[in-house]
């Protein structure tokens, strides 16, 4: 069995061990995220700086939040497309991906 990909530990101290909202914010992160992953997939694949900086900027509070180390991959895209680098990216958006879209499948699962 895979390890777990996440960590809800500042989610339980915001919530002060509330379960249901414990639910409510993975659901909301559930949402999301499959939502703004596609959008951010699509805006990576067109090299769509500006879509790529407002995707990567909304998710990675939320990645940061469920203890996820994408959060540092979101950050390099962040800055990649505030800039004019022509850096590869791929290698970036791939890791954050992967582990946000097994993230999701553990979440639903244990959700």
């Amino acid at each position: 069995m895979k390890k777990v990909t996440y960590d809800l530990s500042q989610i339980i101290e915001l919530s002060d061990n509330d379960p249901d909202f414990i639910k409510l914010m993975v659901g909301i992160f559930i949402q999301e995220m499959t939502v703004d992953l596609d959008r951010l997939e699509l805006a990576v694949t067109e090299k769509d700086r500006e879509n790529v900086q407002r995707y990567a900027h909304k998710i990675r509070p939320s990645l940061e939040m469920f203890g996820l180390s994408g959060y540092h991959n979101a950050l390099v895209l962040e800055k990649w497309a505030k800039s004019a680098a022509l850096k590869d990216i791929s290698a970036d958006f791939k890791h954050l991906s992967q582990e946000l879209q097994e993230t999701l499948i553990q979440l639903k699962r244990d959700f």
